[in-house]
């Protein structure tokens, strides 16, 4: 878990990976655009990019967990579909949750 000068906790280089899941619309063939994806994670996006993620409103711990956890909680409402985030600090660290309908909580 990379920490700056300062000794905030931040996640320079960061890679997320939004994996949705539902039915194919049959005449788009596509779940949802990814336009409009990515228009609705850009928001949140621009609260992670360059700032301390520990200073983000409502993260419970300062782990990689619970910034993917922060990550759904601000997503889901606006991407219904979202079933998994992955959070990759380096090409093999990083966290993988799944979230799943008839659960509340994510599978680490």
């Amino acid at each position: 878990m990379p920490f700056d000068a300062a000794g905030n906790y931040t996640g320079h280089s960061y890679l997320v990976r939004l994996m949705l899941s539902g039915g194919i619309d049959r005449t788009m063939g596509w779940l949802l655009d990814f336009g409009d994806v990515k228009d609705r994670f850009k928001p949140i996006y621009r609260q992670l990019d360059h700032n301390p993620l520990d200073k983000l409103a409502g993260l419970r711990r300062a782990d990689n967990a619970a910034v993917a956890e922060w990550i759904h909680a601000q997503l889901a409402p606006l991407v219904p579909e979202l079933s998994r985030i992955d959070l990759m600090e380096s090409d093999d660290a990083g966290v993988s949750l799944h979230f799943r309908q008839d659960m509340r909580w994510p599978l680490l």
